[in-house]
């Protein structure tokens, strides 16, 4: 009987004696993970250097909102970047300069994009090599509504008078008849009177009697002749259309080449004696 009893009481000592052990177990806190230090590969040095702060658009005026400092990778500066530690008053010695291209946000600021308040020749700055400026007369009628402004691109409608001829009958009647075409798409404004920049005094809207385009010596050549022709009139191009080219529409390229055609030469030719004149057309 004793040695049944001390069995069972061993039985528990055991039983209790796990319980314990898991209930302890359970409820130490665990001792916490250290992790093991990183490994440094390279150490990366960092400059600050200038960049836009916005987007700049052609022929905009700096100011002090227009720039900032932003950490770079030194290894990744070009020679012609400007950093804090060649030139500390960048932002300031910055403002007043008119943007010469169109410069996007966070891109580095290099001086050959900008022109210096001051300097001499401000809107041949502004000009692409090979282009020329040309000035025509506009009015709110006929250029959106004085909506248009610097740095915009447009395309040019020409409006004419062209005679035409009608039968009645009969009778032959002379008719003149209005005919508008596009002569020039997407064309870069200049200016509008003597503003070549768009600023906030500004508004939406600016009412000129001149517009200043950039084109080539020919086109700038054929505009001039096409003011006598009739009444000029600019539609304003939306910013997903616009482009940094502009092209001949096709109507301008059809009065080219029916100018060509057209060019008559005379040559006299003699005949027993006499003269004749013959008539030799194109070339």
């Amino acid at each position: 009987m004793d040695i049944k009893r001390i069995a069972t009481a061993g039985v528990f000592a055991v039983i209790g004696l796990v319980v314990f052990t898991y209930v302890k177990s359970i409820t130490t806190p665990a001792e916490p993970v250290v992790a093991a230090a990183p490994t440094i590969i390279k150490q990366i040095e960092y400059l600050d250097v200038l960049v836009a702060a916005q987007d700049l658009s052609f022929g905009s005026k700096v100011n002090e909102s227009s720039l900032r400092w932003k950490a770079w990778p030194a290894e990744g500066i070009a020679p012609n970047f400007i950093t804090s530690n060649n030139e500390p008053e960048a932002i300031q010695n910055m403002i007043g300069h008119i943007v010469r291209t169109t410069i996007y946000s966070d891109e580095p600021i290099m001086p050959r994009k900008f022109i210096a308040p001051g300097d001499k020749g401000v809107m041949a700055a502004l000009l692409q090599p090979g282009m020329r400026a040309v000035t025509t007369r506009i009015s709110v009628d006929t250029a959106a509504g004085g909506f248009i402004q610097p740095g915009d691109r447009v395309d040019i409608i020409l409006t004419e008078e062209v005679p035409q001829r009608r039968l009645a009958g009969e009778f032959t009647a002379s008719i003149r008849r209005s005919v508008s075409s596009t002569i020039f798409e997407n064309v870069h404004v200049l200016a509008i009177d003597q503003q070549y920049v768009t600023t906030d005094e500004l508004g939406a809207s600016v009412v000129g009697s001149t517009a200043t385009f950039e084109m080539t010596q020919g086109d700038a050549e054929f505009l001039q002749e096409t003011e006598s022709r009739g009444d000029l009139t600019l539609t304003l191009r939306g910013i997903t259309d616009a482009t940094n080219g502009y092209a001949q529409s096709s109507a301008k390229m059809a009065r080219e080449v029916e100018t060509e055609e057209s060019k008559v030469s005379t040559l006299s030719v003699y005949r027993g004696g006499q003269p004749e004149v013959v008539a030799l057309q194109g070339n």
